[in-house]
């Protein structure tokens, strides 16, 4: 297996935006989702402000160091950006950025998977509370 590059080990080593919004809060939405074959859980806060931007983004990861630094790395590409941006968000930008083998490519779709997650879950609920 391929060590970590220099991109990966410096968001694994000194992670950003780790840990949980509060839950309570209605402008925040959580996702939180698992690789059943490797066992890897990533769990994506986002914390919506107006205008629709992604004010806050914070993660939780449990898994390999790939999966930490495409965790550390996504909160950083998306914060400042609106929904609609962050809906088109692929995973071959973390793939790229982190110089990821092959073999990782589920960290980088597991944490594409949480974005557009909690995106569909925030856009539910408004839907829900416009009804």
């Amino acid at each position: 297996m391929r060590e970590l590059s220099a991109a990966a080990r410096t968001h694994f080593e000194q992670p950003r935006n780790v840990g949980d919004l509060d839950p309570h809060d209605l402008s925040v939405v959580i996702a939180e989702i698992n690789e059943p074959i490797s066992g890897a859980i990533l769990r994506l806060s986002l914390q919506v402000g107006e205008h629709g931007c992604i004010a806050a983004a914070r993660f939780k990861a449990y898994g390999c160091g790939w999966l930490i630094a495409c965790g550390s790395l996504l909160t950083e590409l998306i914060q400042g950006k609106n929904l609609t941006e962050a809906a088109q968000f692929r995973h071959h930008s973390l793939v790229e950025l982190l110089d990821a083998p092959p073999e990782k490519l589920y960290c980088a779709v597991l944490a594409e998977t949480a974005l557009k997650t909690a995106v569909q879950n925030y856009t539910a609920r408004l839907s829900v509370t416009f009804s």
